[in-house]
């Protein structure tokens, strides 16, 4: 065993949470000792929802429902802080919220002990190898978290956003799309006319056709100028699908149809392709680089979104739109009601792609608090962060304000 593991078991043995490098550990790298990180909080935070959000598979969140997030706190041994963010919908991942903290707790947050922002392959690749993305997608949601904090370290550290070390923003500016939560016909239509400035929303539908016809005509009434991302998370069956396809057709503000039918169903999704008047997107059958491969291969999407929490951080996330594109696959870019941290991180990674719509980072829209200050958001256009790593500030005594106990 390692010092870096035994000074790790010692903490779990003693009950604290908070990680601490020891005197002893090995050096790890040639960069200054000054960035090596020495401390690894993990904390569970609820942030509250404005309203209630909706969709296919079930409720999100709402005022009486806060959401539950997992916030990641790396400090070097020269006092950089660089933070991390992921949050937890087990309707929607298996991360559930004890989920997350146990893995980063448990197993991931040691390995960074020791090790500078600048050796972020070979910590994945040890939290690939001690939680494997087989059989599942190892733990994605909890790996981002950690990655996005050593990101934020890093630009810091070397003094560049965290865009530039993705090798450049191309966009000074992203465009949001917004959410359109599950509700009567009259209440989407409401919440459209709530956003003037917003021109394209992500539309969740049911499964039920004719119900989700009838809010579509109710949408396209109220803003005729929008453009419509239609998202049924896995709500359809396939065979009861081809009626709601067909009525697709009287709409012409719908870009494309996401993920139709159930994660696991990518023969199901082959036949909406094959059906719909619309291109076809993947989200929950689709977490890493070889599933859009794979995907690509069957011909079961004409399009991949992007999620940085469900790729298992910015990098990954980046690896799957490489293989989209390079097999003749759009892009399109979302979120899961990002808060502060992870949302910027997305805007960071987004800035840098060409993508087919404003992509979906609906957290402004639904969050009480987005546990982060210097946004700049002006209506639904985020002014790209310009200052050394994630290039926002987080107001740490919120955070711990915010804390749930978690066992």
């Amino acid at each position: 065993m390692t010092s870096n593991r035994r000074h790790f078991a010692q903490l779990l043995a003693s009950g604290g949470w908070a990680l601490a490098a020891g005197p002893s550990l090995p050096a790890a790298g040639k960069s200054s000792d000054g960035w090596r990180i020495r401390k690894v909080e993990v904390l569970p935070v609820g942030i509250h929802f404005r309203s209630t959000f909706k969709i296919g598979i079930g409720q999100v969140g709402g005022k009486e429902k806060p959401g539950n997030y997992v916030m990641v706190r790396a400090e070097t041994e020269d006092g950089h802080v660089g933070w991390g963010m992921t949050l937890t919908i087990p309707a929607w991942s298996y991360e559930t919220l004890e989920a997350v903290v146990g893995t980063l707790r448990h197993h991931l947050a040691g390995l960074a002990i020791g090790r500078t922002p600048f050796e972020l392959n070979a910590v994945k690749k040890q939290m690939d190898a001690m939680i494997r993305p087989a059989v599942s997608n190892g733990a994605p949601f909890a790996k981002s978290a950690l990655e996005i904090a050593f990101l934020d370290l890093a630009g810091q550290i070397a003094g560049v956003p965290l865009h530039g070390l993705l090798g450049g923003k191309l966009h000074d500016t992203v465009e949001l799309c917004y959410a359109v939560s599950i509700d009567s016909p009259s209440a989407m239509a409401e919440e459209v006319s709530r956003w003037p400035a917003c021109r394209c929303f992500k539309v969740k539908v049911a499964g039920d056709a004719d119900e989700d016809r009838k809010r579509l005509e109710a949408i396209s009434l109220a803003r005729p100028d929008i453009q419509v991302w239609l998202d049924a998370n896995q709500s359809y069956q396939p065979i009861q699908l081809e009626r709601f396809l067909d009525g697709l057709r009287d709409f012409d503000n719908i870009r494309c149809f996401e993920q139709p039918v159930r994660s696991e169903d990518w023969m199901g999704m082959r036949r909406a392709r094959e059906k719909s008047p619309y291109p076809v997107a993947i989200d929950e059958g689709c977490f890493s680089s070889f599933d859009v491969a794979r995907i690509a291969e069957l011909r079961a999407a004409d399009l991949v979104v992007l999620k940085v929490a469900k790729s298992g951080g910015v990098t990954n996330c980046y690896k799957s739109a490489v293989v989209a594109e390079a097999h003749g696959m759009g892009l399109l870019g979302s979120g899961l009601t990002d808060a502060g941290v992870s949302l910027i991180a997305s805007v960071h990674l987004y800035s840098t792609l060409d993508l087919l719509l404003p992509p979906e980072l609906n957290g402004p829209q639904f969050l009480a608090d987005l546990l982060a200050d210097d946004i700049e958001l002006d209506g639904v256009h985020v002014k790209v962060p310009e200052k050394p790593g994630l290039g926002i500030r987080v107001p740490e005594e919120r955070v711990r304000e915010s804390l749930l106990q978690v066992g």
